[in-house]
Order: structure tokens, then C-alpha cells, then sequence
């Protein structure tokens, strides 16, 4: 009866105990597991002696104390259970929320290893780019340096021969009007034309780039005194930048330095005919170079 007394408080206890304090009733029901083992092996040394004693009536006395030794039993074995009980559930729902949190840290700190090296990653590529913008706009200035210097040099030494010289986006352009470098044959390059461009190839070598002769694509029809060489306008400037650019050479232009591109021929839009109008003016021709600064 004491240890009934004993365990009923604690169950009342039980339901009234926060969270906290579960630990110390596991270590409560232990006491009563231990006070209940303690008991019943008092109670069998205690039958035990008193069979030694009263031997006669061993018999008799056998009924009641296998009743008691059972009761026993069933209280320890109750007081086992509610120990387990106490322990291994919060254990087990512990573990469980152990488990599932470990879980998402390890999702989380995945995510955030993730997204700090795609972080790296594109600082690395912000920072390329930087670099790579910042050295283009520093190529860019110096190229439009040196266009800046090399167009004021030739605007001193070849607008006297009739050139006209511009400087726009880095490029310098150099259009001669064909009479002034073409020869009369309409093909080669005059001594007058030859000594411009010597002029242009000094102030090239001087500064350094790249020299690019127009050639305009032209459909129309050459002059007349050069119609039974060529079939159309284009053929004729081609072979025109061919001599200008043979030209160059020789003054001591490198190959590599020299090129021809060609340009189609903007179209001319008349306007409308009529009985007084006269009809449009057409464009001098020109040889035009380009001068591309290092």
C-alpha cells in the first residue's frame, strides 16, 4: 500500500508538469522502479525464511503468498512501463524533430552555398566586364587621340592640294577629287597625285594605322573615253583604288597596312520631270582613303 500511495501523486503530478520538467519525472518513476525492486526482493528473502521456519504449514501459507508475489509483480512491471513510457516517448518525438530540423539546415545551407557561389560568379563577370569596357573605352580615347592628331597633320599638308580631311569616330577620311590625283588616261595617278599621297604616306608611317582605299560599286556607265575598257563605273573605281593603293606601297606603306573596300553608289532620286526643270546635277567623282589609327 505505501507504493500505491507513492505513485498515485505522481501521475496526478505528471499531467500538471510542463515540458521542462520531464526529465525529473523519469528520474522519479526510476525511484519507484528501484523501491518496488527493492521491495520484492525483501518480501522473497522474507517468505523464504519464513518457509525454513514453518515447514508444517508451508502448505497452508502457499495460496496467499503466490497472490502477493503476483500483486508485486504487476506493480513493477506497471511502474517499468511508466518509466519507458515517460522516457522513450519525448525521446522518440525528440529525435524525430532533431532529424527533420537537421534536414532543413542542410537543405538551407545547400541553398546558401548555391547562391553564394552564383554570387561570386557573377562579381566575377561584373568585374571582366569592367575591365573589359574600361580598356575598350581606353583603346577608344586613344584611338580618337591619334585620329585627332593625324587628321590636323594632314589638314596642314594635303587641303593645299585640294584634299579635304575629316575626322569623325576614331577614322580619318581623305577624299580626293579624280582630277586632282587621276590622270588624264582616267586610270592611273598623276605626278600631282603622286606626290599627295606620298604626303599621306609620311604622316602614316609617322602616327601609324591602317590605310583603306573606297571603291564605289557603281552600276552606271564610265566616260566615254574609257567605255571600251570598262563595262561599268564600279570596274573603273576599282581599278583606280588598285593604282592608289600601288601608289602607297611604293611610298613605303607595308601590305598589311593597305586594303580596298568597296561601297555601293547612293541612289540619286530626281525629282519630278517637267518642261522647266532641269535635269540633276551629277557628282563629282572622288577617290576616297581611310585612315584607321593603331
Amino acid at each position: 500500500m505505501p507504493v500505491l500511495l507513492c505513485l498515485a501523486p505522481t501521475r496526478s503530478v505528471r499531467a500538471r508538469e510542463p515540458t521542462v520538467e520531464r526529465e525529473a519525472t523519469r528520474l522519479q518513476a526510476l525511484s519507484v522502479f528501484r523501491h518496488v525492486r527493492d521491495r520484492l526482493m525483501s518480501l522473497a528473502m522474507a517468505r523464504y525464511a519464513y518457509d525454513d521456519s514453518t515447514a508444517p504449514v508451508r502448505t497452508r501459507a502457499r495460496s496467499g503468498g503466490g497472490w502477493a508475489l503476483l500483486f508485486w509483480f504487476a506493480i513493477a512491471a506497471g511502474a517499468l512501463g511508466f518509466a519507458g513510457y515517460v522516457f522513450l516517448v519525448p525521446y522518440q518525438k525528440t529525435m524525430n524533430a532533431l532529424g527533420q530540423r537537421t534536414t532543413e539546415l542542410a537543405e538551407a545551407r545547400a541553398t546558401s552555398e548555391a547562391a553564394v557561389a552564383e554570387r561570386n560568379r557573377l562579381k566575377t563577370e561584373v568585374s571582366r566586364l569592367e575591365a573589359g569596357s574600361k580598356d575598350k573605352e581606353a583603346a577608344d580615347a586613344k584611338r580618337r587621340g591619334a585620329a585627332d592628331a593625324l587628321g590636323t597633320l594632314l589638314k596642314t599638308s594635303v587641303e593645299e592640294l585640294g584634299a579635304a580631311v575629316s575626322v569623325d569616330g576614331g577614322h580619318v577620311a581623305v577624299s580626293f577629287p579624280a582630277e586632282k590625283i587621276i590622270d588624264s588616261n582616267g586610270i592611273d595617278v598623276s605626278d600631282a597625285g603622286q606626290t599627295a599621297l606620298k604626303i599621306l604616306a609620311g604622316a602614316l608611317k609617322k602616327n601609324g594605322g591602317n590605310a583603306r582605299i573606297k571603291a564605289l560599286f557603281s552600276a552606271a556607265l564610265p566616260p566615254k573615253e574609257l567605255r571600251a575598257l570598262f563595262k561599268t563605273a564600279g570596274e573603273m573605281s576599282a581599278v583606280r583604288a588598285a593604282r592608289v593603293m600601288s601608289v602607297l606601297h611604293d611610298a613605303g606603306i607595308a601590305p598589311d597596312h593597305l586594303s580596298t573596300f568597296g561601297e555601293a553608289e547612293k541612289p540619286v532620286h530626281p525629282a519630278a520631270k517637267t518642261k522647266k526643270s532641269a535635269p540633276p546635277p551629277v557628282a563629282p567623282e572622288h577617290v576616297d582613303i581611310q585612315i584607321d589609327p593603331e
